[in-house]
């Protein structure tokens, strides 16, 4: 009916602008066009652009290529297979039941997993742990290998790395020469526990990490443990991801267009995970907190997120820093590597002033 009536009111106003014209043929033509156009007879325009459309046209627009260029570039390989799969129904087919959750610094037998497991699930936050007993391990891995709906990857380092920068006598003479790190929110965690750093009493993050809390960790290492005057420390720049935003921290006076690279970072993370060449709007989601503080060890700011100006910026005795949210993929296909191509992406839009 509502369609009918339309068509009916359009049709009379038609008629009405034909008397008009046969009995006021002097009537200027501008003002039949401006009466014609009120018919709005012609396509709908266009609805308003979505926060993630808005976001990602933001971020295409900041992201430029730096002024001088990397002139070398040195590729470390290290490959492994990785599993993917079901948690839960990996546990299903150990035979283990559901239970009580606890952390488990090393993992010793199937219980301690599914422990661990649980433990994580239920605060959604993303774990890695060493597996001691090896022939546990690979009865597992064998399991999970054969499930009938994993797939397998090459990728995964994580665990090789640890372990074996840990015990090896080299890292002393390597960590002094590192200027700039990647890290995600365990990762960010571990440090600050072993080191009794800024929210050290926080076992694990209770979903997506607090923005203030996280500046302050980063905030902390460079200030206790970056490149200053009287340290033999390289370190100048970290790139911390997690799954809703990333933090871009820099010592000020050694990198430049950091706020094109913060914004590549994250939006390779919201294409690699969809598979996709640019962003779509449509298989992405804004999950980022709407309303942060930049810190809690000192009054910080009060910040609101604009998805037109996506990129914040706030600085602190000498260090400055980028936010900036992601796009999540609604339905992620592959995120093997990718807090690899996030720190790589990073690093190919930073630059790096003449005299480091």
């Amino acid at each position: 009916m509502a369609l009918w009536r339309g068509s009916a009111y359009a049709g009379f106003l038609a008629l009405a602008v034909g008397c008009v014209f046969l009995l006021e043929p002097e009537l200027p033509a501008s003002a039949l066009r401006s009466l014609w156009s009120s018919l709005k007879l012609g396509p709908a325009s266009p609805g308003p652009v979505s926060p993630e459309g808005r976001l990602a046209d933001a971020w295409d627009a900041l992201i430029v290529q730096p002024v001088r260029r990397w002139r070398r570039v040195a590729v470390g390989v290290n490959a492994c297979v990785d599993v993917v799969l079901s948690g839960v129904k990996l546990l299903q087919a150990l035979g283990l039941s559901p239970g009580n959750g606890k952390d488990h610094t090393v993992l010793h037998s199937r219980n301690d997993l599914e422990e661990a497991f649980i433990h994580f699930m239920g605060k959604g936050a993303a774990a890695e742990r060493f597996f001691s007993d090896k022939e546990t391990f690979h009865d597992i891995a064998q399991v999970a290998s054969e499930f009938p709906e994993a797939q397998h990857y090459v990728g995964g380092n994580a665990a090789l790395i640890g372990q074996k920068f840990a015990a090896n006598a080299d890292l002393k003479q390597v960590f002094p020469a590192v200027t700039s790190l990647g890290l995600n929110e365990q990762e960010l965690l571990f440090l600050t526990q072993s080191a009794s750093g800024p929210h050290s009493s926080v076992s694990s993050w209770n979903g997506v990490p607090d923005v203030g809390m996280v500046s302050d960790i980063l905030f902390w290492i460079l200030k206790e443990h970056g490149r200053s005057k009287g340290r033999a420390s390289d370190l100048t720049r970290i790139h911390f991801h997690t799954l809703v935003y990333h933090i871009l921290a820099t010592v000020d006076g050694y990198w430049a267009n950091q706020l094109a690279a913060v914004a590549a970072g994250a939006r390779v993370a919201g294409t690699q995970a969809c598979a996709t060449e640019t962003i779509d709007a449509s298989r992405v989601s804004l999950r980022a907190p709407q309303m942060f503080m930049t810190s809690y060890s000192e009054a910080g700011s009060r910040i609101v997120l604009n998805p037109n100006e996506p990129v914040v910026e706030w600085h602190r005795e000498g260090i400055s820093f980028h936010f900036t949210p992601v796009l999540v993929c609604k339905d992620p296909i592959r995120t093997v590597g990718l807090g690899d191509a996030i720190s790589a992406e990073g690093l190919f839009y930073s630059e790096v002033h003449p005299h480091y």
